[in-house]
């Protein structure tokens, strides 16, 4: 018959995910509170077309930064 997985696996494998969950939580609210919004948000107009322009300025950080991301702008 097929060995069962003990008792102290199981609980080693859930600690392991709950602490492993946490501290991707705390790294993901870490970095989402870098995030500032410059600008004031405009009005939205009646008109059924509109234009803008945007600019976009990237800055090298003071310290450098390990993460990486992925950004997809869809304009409809």
């Amino acid at each position: 018959m097929v060995d069962d997985i003990s008792n102290k696996t199981i609980v080693v494998l859930v600690i392991l995910t709950v602490v492993i969950s946490i501290l991707g939580t705390l790294t993901v609210l870490s970095e989402t509170s870098n995030i500032k919004a410059v600008g004031q948000p405009s009005a939205m107009s009646k008109s059924s077309s509109s234009s803008g322009r945007v600019s976009l300025t990237i800055k090298e950080p003071d310290v450098p930064v390990r993460s990486a991301g992925y950004v997809t702008l869809e304009v409809r």
